[in-house]
């Protein structure tokens, strides 16, 4: 029988396969060693790091489209963007589910906002505001994503 393990925690990400014997046996060694090498939680080496989903609040695009009065696809795509993100950890994001989550700012989408995503995330990757780590997948910068928890926080 096989098993599946994935783990990720402060910028480590660790995907294993293989049989559920060598799980039982030899991975919650391997785990522990793991954890004693990047250090324990409550480390002041991790002061610098850009809050995650468990320091900051859920929010829905709506919401946070009002708090920022999106007034643009552009902005908006980059809330939606950030709310995959940051309230859901989806990161990057492909197209159509960012273009799905900004439909549910209903009160600031409309309808041309889709027929011109293409030109609104050309323009978005040329000023370095999102990224494109993958052919259609996207993730805000890292001073876009700073700036909108400063925004949101405030």
């Amino acid at each position: 029988m096989s098993a599946k393990l994935r783990i990720k925690t402060k910028g480590i990400e660790i995907e294993w396969e293989g049989e559920v014997e060598f799980l039982k046996s030899e991975v919650p060694d391997l785990i522990a060693s793991i954890i004693q090498a990047i250090g324990g939680a409550g480390n002041d080496e991790n002061a610098d790091e850009v809050p995650t989903t468990s320091q900051t609040k859920t929010f829905t695009t709506a919401s946070a489209a009002a708090k920022m009065q999106a007034g643009s696809g552009p902005e908006l795509f980059k809330i939606a963007l950030a709310k995959l993100q940051i309230s859901d950890g989806i990161e990057p994001a492909s197209r159509d589910k960012i273009h799905d989550e900004m439909k549910n700012a209903a009160r600031f989408y409309n309808p041309n906002m889709g027929k011109n995503l293409t030109q609104t995330i050309e323009g978005l990757l040329s000023r370095g505001e999102i990224n494109e780590p993958s052919s259609g997948n996207y993730a805000l910068s890292h001073a876009a994503y700073e700036k909108f928890v400063e925004k949101l926080s405030s």
